[in-house]
């Protein structure tokens, strides 16, 4: 390690007593099985940025569960302040950082609970000086007392959920707030879904706030200019359709946005130019993938200045000096980047990181005001994030911190990206990781992502799919049709195709990988999380023959349930999307469910569910396994009592992976030979 590297360690030691693993130790055997607390772990460092000014950093430490704030000597790499949330509520820890001057930050939080371990947004923005001096909350349901009972003068609570729009980098007292109401009963709150947002600036010092603003529909998300006006606002109407509206100025009226004759479907605001006078709109080209348009507002013209036909942008760079966007990523397999301007100062600097560490995929998290100095950031599959700081002037980078320090790259699998054809003939892509040393006949875990639509998997560093690799284990990752990256029609293909097209998708995708002698035919398990649960077990029940094992945790089960239980249905919106992607027949949502097809399922299964989910709630393990037991078919099956829609304590993560690891060693490892 150089000399920026054990101050970093010390630092972490001391303040968060965490780095139990012997990194010299682990570098002098990289085939070594790696012990699963240190996957289980949560990031050491992250979300390191530097003050305007450059003389300070700012990370966020984990520190038993909960993230601390720590202020940094730029130079010295010496800590100037180390401090919590500062808040009384047990389980509340530092959210997102942000620099608002040379000498102050600003912090969201998250909370969790003894009785429910996962992080949720704490709706309080707190700020504090460099030296945690000042502290004190600007925003959020904790900012003030309640102005009832005798107390009339008492500043009123900021009751609602909250969102930063913009840090307003040009005032250095105020930012934006975008905050959404929240309504009250006898016993408890609860967001207000009809109720207007409204847009204040807050006071970073004073934490007083002044209206500046309404967005233009309930739950909108607002969209500021370069000199912090709200121009656009976007939301989703009761029918799940998306409304976005516009206006020229800030005391304007907002209008529904219509540009004539634009072949854009479902457009995003991605930024200003300088002048204010254009917008960056990120809108799919028809049916096919999402591209960037300029539009300029006083001509009403549209310019089409990026396009991949085969996929989605998903990476922009943006100019350090006028927010301008300079360059555009794509994930079609690795990282792959387009600049429009290869002379431009920010576009030079990201070719040179991405050479410098070849490899890796590269962001800047932050830079000074000056523009002389860059926190950059460095990440590959086998890499969780590196960050170093970058100075213009000497030309060079210093390494910062890691966001898993204790895990070293080398040791990691290596994932590759692959393409496969399908039995209608698409074609479709996927990445695959192989233990390392390992090549051909190995046992496989295939590990469909959750969500599933308007989500993907990425080339991107994944611990579980590190700690499965690390135990002898291929894992194939499929961006089966459905799939947000590769266009409007690839991901609509799979409305209406849960457990039909969609999995016969990922069928494909695994009988390829037995085809080419990567895995052996026998020893392939299945293993998702919420949808990757369903198509775990759907993948049970269509293809019978082919999983030896199936895993499904924190899973929907039954379709027809999903539209009476969970946080999806409890809302219009939600039920018209419910209708959308899985259609509203009940015969056929049966028959594409898991819980009513048990007797079709041979392989070996293992369910995990958290007691307090609320997106995919436990009576959908509870009636597939009471269907299990109608048939006499054993199962496994462990409950965590205070999770919820994931695992986020460490402990908690313990007791499911040495499960899942058990369970496949049983099943499709060593224990199975």
């Amino acid at each position: 390690m150089n000399k920026w590297k054990n101050h970093l360690s010390l630092l972490l030691f001391t303040v968060t007593c965490a780095l139990t693993f012997n990194a010299q130790a682990a570098k002098s055997n990289k085939t070594a099985q790696i012990s699963i607390e240190n996957f289980v772990k949560l990031p050491g460092a992250r979300d390191v940025k530097i003050s305007p000014d450059g003389k300070h950093l700012s990370m966020v430490l984990q520190s038993k569960g909960a993230g601390n704030l720590a202020i940094l000597d730029s130079k010295k790499l010496k800590p100037v302040a180390v401090f919590g949330v500062g808040s009384k509520k047990k389980g509340n820890a530092v959210g997102d950082v942000f620099w608002v001057n040379d000498e102050r930050v600003i912090y969201t939080t998250t909370n969790s609970y003894a009785w429910n371990r996962q992080m949720l947004g704490g709706n309080n923005i707190y700020a504090a000086n460099i030296d945690g001096k000042r502290r004190k909350i600007i925003f959020g349901p904790e900012a003030g007392e309640q102005s009832t009972g005798t107390n009339k003068k008492a500043r009123k609570s900021d009751m609602g959920n909250m969102h930063i729009i913009d840090l307003l980098p040009d005032d250095k007292k105020h930012i934006l707030v975008a905050f959404y109401p929240w309504s009250e009963t006898k016993v408890s709150w609860f967001l207000n879904r009809s109720a207007m947002p409204i847009v204040y600036r807050v006071n970073v010092y004073s934490a007083k706030k002044k209206k500046m603003d309404n967005l233009h529909m309930p739950l909108a998300t607002g969209f500021t200019d370069n000199a912090g006006i709200v121009r656009f606002s976007v939301g989703t109407d009761d029918n799940s359709h998306r409304q976005i509206a516009y206006k020229d100025k800030q005391r304007g009226d907002w209008t529904p946005l219509s540009i004539k004759g634009f072949e854009g479907k479902h457009i995003w605001p991605r930024g200003f130019t300088a002048d204010n006078q254009s917008a960056y709109l990120e809108a799919y080209a028809g049916d096919g993938t999402r591209a960037l348009y300029l539009h300029n507002f006083n001509n009403n013209t549209t310019k089409k200045l990026f396009h991949n036909e085969q996929v989605d942008v998903s990476h922009y760079i943006y100019d350090f000096d006028e927010n301008e966007i300079v360059g555009v990523g794509t994930d079609q397999g690795l990282p792959d980047y387009q600049y429009f301007d290869k002379k431009h100062s920010t576009v030079k600097l990201h070719r040179s990181m991405m050479a410098t560490f070849e490899g890796s995929d590269i962001s800047f998290t932050s830079t000074t005001k000056d523009k002389k100095q860059v926190i950059v950031k460095a990440q590959s599959e086998t890499n969780s994030g590196d960050y170093y700081l970058y100075d213009r002037e000497k030309n060079g980078v210093n390494y910062l911190a890691s966001d898993y320090e204790w895990l070293d790259p080398v040791a990691m699998a290596t994932t590759k990206s692959m393409t496969i054809k399908t039995r209608d003939g698409t074609t479709i892509y996927g990445y695959l990781t192989k233990p390392k040393g390992s090549d051909k006949n190995l046992p496989m875990v295939v590990f469909p992502h959750g969500g599933p639509h308007g989500y993907r998997d990425y080339w991107a560093f994944d611990w579980e799919v590190q700690l499965l690799a690390n135990r002898g284990y291929a894992v194939l990752q499929v961006n089966y049709r459905g799939s947000d990256g590769y266009g409007l029609a690839f991901k609509e293909a799979g409305h209406g195709q849960w457990g039909d097209l969609m999995q016969d998708d990922l069928t494909d995708a695994t009988k390829a990988m037995i085809d080419s002698g990567v895995a052996d035919g026998k020893r392939v398990c299945m293993y998702g999380v919420s949808y990757g649960a369903y198509a775990a077990l759907m993948g049970a029940v269509k293809a019978p023959d082919l999983y030896r094992c199936v895993i499904g945790s924190a899973g929907v089960y039954s379709l027809p349930l999903m539209f009476k239980d969970g946080d999806i249905a409890d809302r219009e919106s939600g039920l018209a999307y419910l209708k959308t992607v899985l259609g509203d027949n009940p015969a056929d949502l049966k028959s594409r469910s898991p819980a009513f097809n048990v007797n079709k399922i041979k392989a070996e299964v293992l369910l995990i569910h958290g007691s307090k989910d609320e997106r995919a709630p436990m009576t959908h393990a509870e009636l597939l396994m009471s269907q299990f037991d109608e048939i006499g078919k054993k199962y496994q099956w462990l409950e965590i009592g205070n999770e919820a829609h994931g695992y986020y304590d460490e402990t908690n993560r313990l007791t499911v992976y040495n499960k899942i690891l058990g369970f496949l060693d049983q099943h499709i490892g060593a224990g199975a030979l």
